[in-house]
């Protein structure tokens, strides 16, 4: 609000209070001065009073005194007390010091004091204390100040209509010929704004005006130049993005149209060689055979698994993929994924284990296929780049809505571990942290991938926690609907 003030004010107001400060300055220090002057005056006509007071008390109560004539005392010191206003306070006490006369008035406190022994023949016949007022004195002065104070005032008003009438049309029309000027380069009509100031105060202010015109129109016309330069280029590559979207979004369809059709077609096959496979071990006794039949088995397990990885990443990477839900037990779906690995765990002499949170919910809402599919890929690289000790799986209660439960998988091992250089490497399509590894171990790093995309799907997140030789900890979250019934009980 201060700021809005000071630029709404006008400078002939502005010039107009600053006089009338400066006056009013003036002014009060003068009265001030003035009043100081009065308050030293007062003073030492006080002093001089109160000198002229105690030589008359004195020759007054001295015979009195002498003769110890108490009435004739108390008359003297009453007509003194009744008789002057500036005699506020007077004692007079005899040589043993008794009080013969007592009187003092209200504002005795504000009085100059003082005290004197009253001498005849060098003896000291009584004693005179007298307190005198500086009231008076101080009343006159303060009118004087205060009278002065209020003819300063009717000055500062007079000069303030005077001045701010008087400046505000001397300035007027100065200002209407620069507001002028200035609204015209404002409108942009720089042209009919090239004139002169007839005051010699805004003559070299015009001119810079003048001369920024030119500039202005100079760099306008530039300005407007390479403005239609540069929106031709624009629009040029724009047509070229265009094509090229066009081009790769027909590139990515043909894409993932030829990768469905060819996964779709390596399926067929794959299952007649996983079925021939099963009928050869019941009908072959020979154990060489049986274990060339069993590597024939598990490559086209391992090759099936890649082609239905592949179609699952290209339903997720065109968006057409959609959840299930449904009602599901999440143990069960938990005692699926641990039997599926419990042969393969075993071979490697790894232990699989399970904790599921008291709080976990037992049946909840959705697609418990695809959760068993990201649990399966976690377990299945524990248990691949595990040499022994454990695969860990635990299930925890994150947060609860009145619709919703948001539960935390982990999938802990005891494996190789990742460094952390390394871990900005996975949930990248088909990238491994070390080229070592896959040649070891295997793998396309599709898997993670896939997982990711699910985890998206299902409003939640996924990360890793690992320490090289220590082993690797994969967490994720996932959203999940409460039954109906439960969610209404609630």
């Amino acid at each position: 609000m201060l700021v809005l003030s000071k630029k709404k004010a006008s400078i002939s107001a502005r010039l107009s209070t600053s006089l009338v400060i400066c006056i009013s300055i003036i002014c009060i220090v003068f009265i001030s001065l003035n009043y100081l002057k009065k308050q030293k005056q007062s003073h030492a006509l006080l002093l001089k009073k109160a000198q002229e007071y105690k030589k008359l008390i004195t020759s007054s109560l001295e015979i009195p005194l002498w003769d110890i004539d108490r009435d004739n005392i108390r008359e003297i010191s009453k007509s003194y007390i009744h008789n002057n206003n500036l005699i506020c306070r007077l004692f007079i006490f005899d040589p043993m010091n008794r009080v013969i006369f007592s009187h003092q008035k209200k504002d005795f406190k504000n009085s100059f004091q003082l005290k004197w022994d009253v001498v005849h023949d060098e003896d000291s016949i009584g004693r005179i204390e007298m307190g005198i007022s500086s009231e008076l004195f101080s009343q006159r002065n303060k009118a004087l100040f205060v009278s002065g104070m209020q003819t300063l005032l009717v000055v500062i008003i007079l000069i303030s209509l005077t001045t701010g009438f008087f400046l505000k049309a001397v300035l007027k029309k100065p200002f209407q010929e620069l507001n002028f000027i200035v609204e015209s380069y404002a409108s942009g009509q720089y042209d009919q704004s090239k004139n002169q100031s007839s005051y010699v105060e805004f003559e070299q202010f015009v001119n810079v005006l003048n001369q920024m015109a030119e500039k202005i129109i100079k760099q306008n016309e530039t300005l407007e130049k390479r403005v239609i330069e540069r929106t031709q280029k624009l629009n040029e590559a724009n047509q070229e993005l265009k094509k090229l979207a066009v081009l790769a979004e027909e590139a990515n369809k043909s894409k993932s149209e030829f990768l469905t059709n060819v996964s779709h077609e390596l399926r067929t096959p794959m299952n007649g060689i996983l079925g021939m496979s099963s009928i050869l071990k019941d009908l072959v006794a020979d154990e060489g055979q049986l274990q060339c039949i069993q590597i024939l088995e598990n490559s086209a397990q391992d090759l099936l698994k890649l082609i239905n990885d592949l179609l699952d990443f290209s339903s997720l990477d065109t968006g057409q993929f959609k959840l299930e839900k449904t009602d599901f037990d999440i143990m069960n779906t938990i005692q699926i994924v641990l039997e599926l690995f419990h042969i393969k765990a075993k071979t490697k002499g790894i232990s699989l284990k399970q904790t599921i949170g008291k709080d976990v919910p037992k049946t909840i809402v959705g697609d418990p296929i695809r959760l068993q599919q990201i649990i399966a890929n976690l377990v299945d690289n524990a248990i691949k780049f595990s040499n022994t000790g454990t695969v860990h799986i635990d299930v925890s209660l994150q947060s609860e809505s009145p619709a919703f439960y948001i539960l935390n998988f982990s999938v802990i091992d005891t494996g190789i571990g990742i460094q952390k250089q390394d871990m900005k490497y996975l949930f990248k399509l088909f990238s491994q942290v070390d080229a070592s590894v896959t040649r070891k171990y295997g793998g396309t790093g599709l898997g993670l991938i896939i997982c990711k995309k699910l985890v998206d799907l299902m409003e939640g997140e996924i990360g890793v926690k690992s320490k090289k030789e220590k082993g690797s900890t994969f967490w994720f979250t996932a959203c999940f609907e409460k039954q109906k019934q439960r969610s209404e009980n609630i």
